[in-house]
């Protein structure tokens, strides 16, 4: 048995953690982050994909991009109208999402391209070369 010190802080730091991923969970139109977004690098682009079923046409999705950040905003219809109470079981999302998320590094939003296909958003936007991350090394004196 390996003896530890208690930390309480910790515990507390942990239980609002906790706290914070139910809370995030239980938020009308927040379902585990909607739409579903990958952030990769390929090259000098910066791609971001995102899962948006259900959108009938890519006119009904709205993308916005600045320097550091993306954000997408959208409606999802349903296909047709069923009262409440004829549901057993109703998992799927319907209505307005909006998400932004950061990017990981300074992008150019003006030479961004974007496709949509069989329910998927391909955004791809150059990474601004003086705003890459950058280390520098400081001497200590």
């Amino acid at each position: 048995m390996s003896v530890r010190r208690w930390d309480p802080f910790g515990e507390l730091q942990s239980l609002r953690e906790q706290m914070n991923r139910m809370w995030d969970f239980l938020r009308p139109g927040r379902d585990i982050g909607i739409p579903r977004i990958d952030i990769t690098q390929e090259g000098n682009d910066v791609v971001v994909t995102a899962e948006i079923p259900g959108v009938a046409s890519k006119d009904d999705i709205d993308v916005t991009l600045t320097a550091d950040s993306i954000t997408l905003r959208g409606d999802v219809q349903r296909e047709k109208e069923v009262k409440d109470e004829d549901y057993y079981l109703s998992e799927r999302y319907f209505g307005s999402f909006s998400r932004t998320v950061p990017l990981p590094m300074e992008v150019k939003p003006g030479q961004a391209k974007a496709t949509y296909k069989n329910g998927v958003l391909e955004v791809r936007v150059p990474i601004n070369d003086e705003g890459r991350k950058k280390e520098h090394q400081i001497k200590i004196e």
